[in-house]
């Protein structure tokens, strides 16, 4: 079997970002996802199956490369505060360089799309995030609160203060950030 190329993988992966994020995940078809990615819609049948596999592939790399853009800036020394804000800093860089990307993870997940699989993937892979929140918890430094709530409030805050970017209510400057990562502290400290 000929080994998939890595070029049109990259632009069935943006185009399909991009769609999700212009138009919105549930209406794209194929034949668009192909058209947009320039390439034949029986070329984008041979590496995926159907819409549920090229939506659970996107979603798999998509959030790797989350996880990976907003990981590498953490420093595993560093006070639990200071983790916890170099992530909330990463992931709103995230947000904000990779809209796309972000817009179409925001609406897969949960999806009727969503495979078992996915689910069991974003599990795994969020455990970094859980696993801060245990340490924060058990040092009672952070609430005793369910952990799924803490993490609505944190990507929450995230989310919100890039709507404020993109949107240009306020400017991306650090004492903006230090304001707004202040704010979602108080939310979640014990």
């Amino acid at each position: 079997m000929k080994p998939k190329d890595e070029k049109k993988l990259d632009a069935i992966f943006a185009a399909t970002c991009r769609l999700a994020a212009e138009r919105g995940l549930f209406g794209l078809t194929l034949a668009e996802i192909a058209k947009a990615a320039e390439i034949g819609t029986s070329t984008l049948y041979v590496y995926f199956a159907d819409k549920e596999a090229l939506f659970n592939d996107v979603f798999r790399r998509a959030k790797l490369e989350a996880v990976t853009f907003y990981g590498e800036q953490i420093d595993p020394s560093a006070s639990l505060k200071a983790r916890i804000r170099a992530l909330w800093n990463g992931m709103l860089d995230h947000r904000l360089r990779r809209f796309d990307q972000v817009s179409f993870l925001e609406q897969f997940e949960g999806s009727s799309f969503m495979s078992d699989e996915s689910r069991a993937y974003h599990a795994q892979i969020t455990e970094r995030l859980m696993t801060l929140v245990a340490e924060g918890q058990a040092a009672e430094v952070l609430k005793a609160a369910p952990a799924a709530l803490l993490h609505a409030l944190f990507i929450g805050s995230i989310r919100e203060t890039a709507r404020l970017i993109r949107g240009r209510r306020v400017v991306d400057a650090e004492e903006v950030r230090a304001i707004a990562f202040q704010l979602c502290w108080d939310g979640v400290r014990a």
